[in-house]
């Protein structure tokens, strides 16, 4: 490529608001990639799941279960786990709602990890580009300014140019930025209600399960 269009010449009409807005570039794709990794081998079928220690619950092998569970090393693995240490337990239909809950809890920060910085990366980074167009709009009138008082009318438009290019390289690297920040946001905290709705369910399956090996 050449001319506006070449890595270089971007570089130098961005100005330095470029530079930050492209770290801001590299970290929201790397969490992206990370999320992506995370969920894909996260992702679970509720009735698999129960299906898979269906056996060993109804016999009341809960420790092997328990051990199926961990095996699978994943959130809905640790909460089924943490869940069916309650089916001893004479209180066991209160105390599984309550361990139920705190386990959840305790893999919820694995499940939103870095969320929160994407979701930051996404509402900022249009106002740090917003900021270079500021940057370069300024820039472009005190060229026009300084051509005038001194009579420079090439220079002027030289300068005038370089403050619109890094007026608007500034905007699209900022959209660039957040754009697909919020998109993953989003997709990924569907994600993780998806992944917690889907918990809930296999949860609720396994105290049935429990209720009725307790019963036989």
């Amino acid at each position: 490529m050449s001319g506006i269009f070449s890595w270089s010449a971007l570089f130098e009409a961005g100005g330095p608001t470029l530079i930050f807005l492209l770290a801001c570039a590299i970290v929201s794709y790397i969490i992206i990639i990370e999320r992506w990794l995370y969920f894909r081998g996260r992702t679970f079928n509720p009735t698999e799941i129960t299906g898979s220690i269906a056996d060993l619950v109804k016999s009341g092998e809960y420790s092997n279960a328990g051990r199926m569970l961990l095996d699978k090393k994943t959130p809905a693995g640790y909460v089924l786990f943490e869940c069916l240490q309650t089916a001893e337990s004479d209180d066991r239909e209160n105390l599984f709602e309550e361990i139920k809950a705190r386990a959840i809890g305790e893999k919820m920060p694995d499940m939103e990890k870095y969320l929160n910085i994407i979701a930051t990366l996404g509402s900022v980074s249009p106002f740090i580009g917003l900021l270079g167009t500021v940057f370069g709009i300024i820039r472009a009138f005190v060229s026009i300014g300084q051509a005038d008082g001194g009579g420079g009318g090439a220079g002027g438009l030289s300068g005038l140019n370089t403050g619109i290019a890094e007026a608007l390289v500034a905007t699209a690297a900022g959209l660039f930025v957040a754009i697909p920040a919020t998109a993953a946001y989003n997709f990924y905290r569907k994600k993780v209600d998806g992944m917690v709705l889907s918990i809930e369910v296999a949860a609720s399956r396994l105290k049935v399960m429990i209720i009725k090996s307790r019963k036989r």
